[in-house]
């Protein structure tokens, strides 16, 4: 059964009609759990998007946003303002899902995790009451959501803290052949190795589609992508990226001014519902050489189009915020490297060896750990958190979850 929720009462009393039947549930915001999470067979679904309002108070820069929520319904509100939450980058996300994962995105280097700008949160708890979280009120369960996952409560809306972006941005993609990927996932690096914090940058390996704005001898053939975000003054965006179009210039360059809500759409098409899906990311303290090297060789035995390899540089603002602060247990990465391992509609049992095998060959790589975001069905929620913060979020689990209703993502 899928119930559709039209408040924080109509949650709770899903979620005590779920109990009493004893019937195991689930919350669907976004729906993009590659895991599918957030729907399961022979469970209640608890949906969440008719909880979608936003409310901008732009003199304090706050903004309330419904766990049901889009991150276009966000992004659209906040910028008739001049101001942005940092989100990811696909604008049909779940803000909900995101956000307690922890919220990687174009602004992570300049304005932190989606978490670091989370003030407070109404949620439902497990055994069906409504409470508000923050930093003076149940600050153990507030610690938990920001990075946590959602095995704790269900957020029926979150307030945050908003920050000055766009609503220009300068942003887009330099699109090299294969046969530069090496030099210009390099020179992509060098530039970020020393890059202000206003530039965000993903180096993508993936296969062109067959059509515009890619020219017809890059169309439907491997090619490198630095997909790049400057969110300060577009002059001096233009001034950090002039040293990468003089040394490396670009096969197709699609970077300029466009609105931020363009940015944030701009990737849409790689991630469609109701395709098939297995991604797996490692952490890393720097983008070397040699992980250049074998993420390219890797990607030359992809098995499909849809797949891609997503490396994004982290570092900035959310290295300011202290370890442990929050149950994001992943501060002092340099960057990430995500693994997309899509099939459209075809099996997807090719691609997920494929991902799991090139997961295997660049872990000597990797620091160590995964996003929660990115846990695949066939991994521990181990591998997500280091002991000390997984034991602490037990504990919290414990306290307001003990019969562990909530199970996401494994934690009890």
């Amino acid at each position: 059964a899928i119930a559709f929720a039209g408040d924080a009462d109509d949650v709770a009393a899903a979620i005590l009609a779920a109990r009493g039947a004893g019937l195991p549930f689930t919350i669907r915001a976004g729906g993009h759990s590659v895991s599918g999470r957030s729907l399961r067979d022979g469970a209640v679904c608890i949906d969440l998007r008719a909880l979608n309002g936003v409310e901008v108070d732009a003199s304090r820069a706050v903004v309330r946003v419904g766990g049901g929520a889009l991150l276009a319904e966000l992004d659209a509100a906040t910028q008739e303002h001049g101001l942005a939450v940092p989100g990811g980058q696909i604008s049909h996300t779940g803000v909900g899902g995101l956000t307690l994962g922890g919220g990687l995105g174009w602004l992570m280097r300049r304005h932190g995790l989606t978490i670091d700008s989370l003030q407070a949160a109404d949620v439902v708890l497990a055994d069906g009451s409504i409470a508000r979280v923050s930093a003076d009120e149940h600050p153990d369960l507030f610690w938990a959501l920001r990075g946590g996952g959602g095995d704790f409560a269900v957020v029926t809306r979150f307030e945050f803290r908003a920050h000055r972006v766009g609503p220009m941005v300068l942003a887009g993609m330099l699109v090299y052949p294969w046969d530069r990927a090496g030099e210009a996932f390099r020179a992509g690096r060098d530039l970020m190795e020393q890059a202000p914090e206003a530039l965000g940058m993903f180096a993508v390996l993936l296969t062109a589609p067959p059509g515009e704005p890619f020219p017809l001898e890059l169309q439907g053939g491997k090619v490198a992508v630095l997909s790049v975000a400057w969110s300060g003054d577009l002059a001096e965006g233009e001034r950090a990226l002039a040293p990468l179009r003089a040394e490396c210039p670009p096969a197709l360059d699609l970077v300029g001014p466009m609105p931020y809500v363009a940015l944030q759409s701009m990737l849409d098409e790689t991630a469609p519902h109701g395709q098939q899906f297995y991604d797996r990311l490692h952490y890393l303290e720097r983008v070397s050489d040699e992980l250049i090297d074998t993420l390219i060789a890797g990607f030359e035995r992809v098995p499909t189009p849809q797949a891609h390899i997503i490396t994004g540089w982290m570092g900035g603002a959310i290295d300011r915020v202290p370890a442990g602060a929050t149950a994001f247990g992943h501060r002092g990465a340099g960057a990430e490297t995500w693994f997309i391992g899509a099939s459209g509609e075809e099996p997807v049992g090719p691609v997920r060896e494929w991902v799991r095998r090139v997961f295997g060959e660049t872990a000597p790589y990797a620091t160590g750990g995964t996003y929660v975001n990115s846990l695949s069905a066939d991994q521990s929620i181990a591998d997500a958190y280091s002991g000390d913060i997984l034991a602490r979020l037990v504990e919290v689990k414990r306290r307001y979850d003990p019969d562990g209703v909530f199970s996401g993502n494994g934690i009890g």
